[in-house]
This record gives structure tokens, sequence and C-alpha cells, in this order.
């Protein structure tokens, strides 16, 4: 998990310059057909389906939609704040995934919960900067993917057990192209040499970073690699601190120190009562 959070924060870096240097949609359409790529040939060599089994099509396109649209806004994102401010927004999906589990999956609301979810979105009202009347559209899109990745990882639930993990990430990469081409023809900007060779390396990174992420989640206990998963607010900082020279003011660095802690808590407090809550129906 450090090694695939570390790797997405590299390929973010080449997003980042991309989706600046020819916008968004142009590097986000890559980044899926890059993944196509190498998925779709991947499961031709394993012989296995492509689009996985069609009965599971259903929650597979419901978290392929909602992680490509999450994709494309953390995208933007990207191109408009900073990669520590996008990360920190971004990694509040268990947040949002803690508050939908309550309503569609019966989970039981604890005083726990709600303490970490308050101090969250202090950390959240920080950097959005909400009480000065500042609202950065930057933020916000970093918000809104945070959000789309939560109803990702909840259909996600339905399926992990059922399909391919390469099957799952395909549709993903599928439905970012079919977002993403219309509007990328219509705002075409011919990459140089050096920007094919970032376009392809964002392709090849972000695939391995799933397929790392994916693997640990086999390999370890949830609770564990979820919480690791959180240092990749600290590599994007890192990174844009290294890379553009984007330094948080203190309000900006509370925020996104809040946000690390409260979420990494919530996804081990979650993951403990899961776990007790199983024993007890064993």
């Amino acid at each position: 998990m450090l090694v695939a959070t570390l790797v997405f924060s590299v390929a973010y870096i080449f997003v980042k310059r991309c989706t600046m240097a020819l916008g968004f949609w142009e590097a986000a359409f890559f980044r899926g057909l890059g993944g196509f790529l190498i998925l779709t040939l991947w499961l031709s060599l394993k012989k296995e389906k492509i689009l996985g089994n069609r009965k599971n099509w259903k929650f597979l396109f419901i978290r392929g939609f909602s992680g490509a649209v999450a994709m494309i806004l953390y995208f933007w994102a990207l191109s408009l704040t900073t990669m520590g401010n996008a990360a920190a927004l971004h990694y509040t999906h268990p947040l949002f995934t803690t508050i939908l589990a309550i309503p569609l999956l019966g989970e039981e609301v604890t005083w726990k919960k709600i303490l970490l979810i308050f101090i969250a979105l202090s950390g959240v009202f920080l950097i959005l900067r909400i009480d000065s009347g500042i609202l950065s559209s930057g933020s916000l899109l970093a918000l809104g993917s945070g959000f789309l990745a939560s109803i990702a990882y909840l259909s996600i639930r339905h399926i992990s057990q059922k399909e391919n993990p390469a099957a799952i990430i395909n549709w993903l990469c599928i439905l970012t192209m079919f977002i993403t081409f219309p509007p990328m023809l219509k705002n075409w900007v011919l990459p140089s040499f050096s920007q094919w060779n970032e376009l392809i390396v964002i392709g090849v990174l972000t695939t391995v970073a799933q397929g790392l992420m994916t693997l640990s989640y086999k390999l370890e206990k949830a609770s564990t690699v979820a919480a690791f998963s959180f240092t990749g607010i600290i590599w994007a900082t890192i990174a844009g601190k290294l890379v553009f020279a984007e330094i948080p003011d203190l309000r900006e660095f509370s925020g996104i120190f809040i946000i690390f802690f409260s979420m990494a808590v919530l996804v081990v407090t979650r993951n403990s009562e899961e776990k007790l809550t199983s024993g007890e129906r064993t």
C-alpha cells in the first residue's frame, strides 16, 4: 500500500503537468486508454473475461462510472489547486462512505464515528475556507471526487469477491474513455513528444498503482492497509512542494493534518466494528 500510494503520487505529478498543458479531458482519456490496453492484454493472456460476468455488470457499471467521474474531477482539481489540498479532500471518501453506509448498508451509528466525522469536517472547512466566503473551485472538485469515490468503493463490496480485480478496474478505464472522448476532441491540443511520453507514463503508473493497491488488500487485513493508504496525502504534499513549489499556508496545512489522521482512525474504527459484528454473528 505504501508503494501504491507513492506510485500514484508520482503519476499525479505527470497528471498535473499534462492537465495544465493539455487539459484534464485529454489527460483523463489517455489514463483510461493506457489502463484499458494493459488490463485487456492481461485478462486475455489469463483467458479471463474482459468485462467480467454479465450478471455483475450492474455493479461493475456503477463502480466504473462513479470511479471514472471521480477521477476526472480529481484531474480537474489538480489543474486548479495544490497537490496536497487535492489529495486531502479526495481522501475524504471514507467520510462519505461511512455516512452513506448507515442508510444503504445498515451500519450502526456510534459516537466514535460521529466524533471522527465532525473532526474530519473541521479539516475540510479549514481548506475550503467556508467561513471567509472564499470557495476554491479546485477544492470543491477534489471534495466531489471524494464523494463519488465513496460510491465506487461501496459498489466494490458487492463484486470484489465475485470478479477479477483487473476486470473491475477495466470498467473504470473503459467508461473514462467514453466520458472524456467527446470533450477531449472538442478541446484537443496536440501533445509534444515529451507530453506523449508523459501520457504513456500516466497510463502505466496509475494502472500499476491500482494493481499494487488491490494486491495489498489480498495480502493483509483491510484495516491495516486502508490506514496506510492515507500516506498518499503526505506523498502528494511533498511532491507538490518539490516539483511545483506548492507550500500550504498554516490554515491549509492544519486542514490536511486533521483530515489525514481523522480519516485513518475512521477507517480503522469501521473495520474493527465490522470484524466485531461478523464475529458476533458467527
